[in-house]
């Protein structure tokens, strides 16, 4: 039997374009909510409207029983740790130009290498350990004074990659006994309740001006999830994951066109280090999977 990821991969790749579009489109409509709604609020409204259109869908293709977990304890912690790690994303977003936190989420991958051996007892090499330190040369490129990047927008901008690094330790620890459905819904389901505890304190409701952007914040949301993981369904991971990456390109030009904004050369050079750096790991960790498939 054919194995679907070898033989789609030119539509894989499509699919995996689309998504970094979308969620570089849900970025920009957070920033553009972020002049008149806080980071809580903005995560709030992503989350319900996702999850109406997410509940929408699986009651329309008689699929509903999806949303059954046989983990319950793993998908709480998993909602629990990305909705915060959304929060403070949204928050990088909302208080930095967009090419920058773009650049600074991409750290993501490189506390995930820093992170396997502790939480998940995974070896990690010296090659690997060794592009994660030039990574985090990229970030103190970012975060020269001359680029008017603020420590604190930093250590925002780090966190969030640092969050958004254990969700996908996360997803490895819940493993192939979840739908992506499931793990969806029990995500953008805890975070719509535990963002709605907020609301009543500093929640404003929806203008006209900015209920189109809400909208469009959750189904951006929501249909760069589904394009995603069909984009790996369809094509090997180590082609589809250094697509993510073309997020910057789209980052910058909503930088430019929507706030007049261009990213300083340093910024730049900083983004590609951590850019390099991420996708060396990635032809390492393939190989290594790879040598482990001939010797196993």
């Amino acid at each position: 039997m054919s194995n679907n990821h070898q033989d789609h991969p030119v539509m894989g790749v499509g699919y995996a374009l689309a998504a970094a579009c979308m969620l570089s489109t849900m970025n920009m409509f957070a920033k553009l909510l972020g002049s008149v709604h806080d980071p809580i609020e903005i995560t709030f409204y992503r989350n319900l409207v996702a999850l109406i259109i997410l509940l929408g869908g699986l009651t329309l293709m008689g699929k509903l029983a999806l949303i059954k977990t046989k983990r319950p304890k793993a998908q709480f912690v998993r909602s629990l740790v990305g909705t915060v790690g959304m929060l403070f994303s949204m928050w990088a977003v909302v208080i930095m130009p967009l090419t920058t936190a773009t650049a600074l989420l991409f750290t993501a991958p490189l506390f995930v290498v820093l992170l396997s051996y502790p939480l998940l007892k995974e070896r990690v090499g010296l090659m690997r350990l060794s592009a994660v330190a030039v990574g985090f040369m990229g970030v103190l490129l970012i975060a020269r004074p001359e680029n008017d990047i603020s420590l604190f927008q930093i250590a925002v901008g780090l966190t969030a990659g640092f969050l958004n690094g254990m969700v996908a330790i996360c997803l490895r620890w819940l493993g192939n006994t979840e739908s992506t459905a499931t793990t969806n819904f029990y995500f953008l389901f805890y975070g719509l309740i535990g963002t709605s505890l907020a609301m009543p304190f500093i929640g404003d409701m929806p203008t006209q001006q900015t209920t189109p952007w809400i909208l469009g914040l959750g189904i951006v949301g929501l249909l760069s999830l589904l394009l995603k993981t069909q984009g790996y369904r369809l094509g090997p991971a180590a082609l589809i994951s250094p697509i993510s990456y073309t997020l910057m390109v789209w980052a910058i030009l909503f930088d430019y066109f929507i706030w007049d904004t261009a990213p300083a050369i340093p910024v730049m050079i900083g983004a590609l280090i951590i850019i390099s750096s991420n996708i060396f790991i990635l032809w390492r960790e393939n190989r290594k999977t790879r040598n482990d498939t001939k010797t196993g």
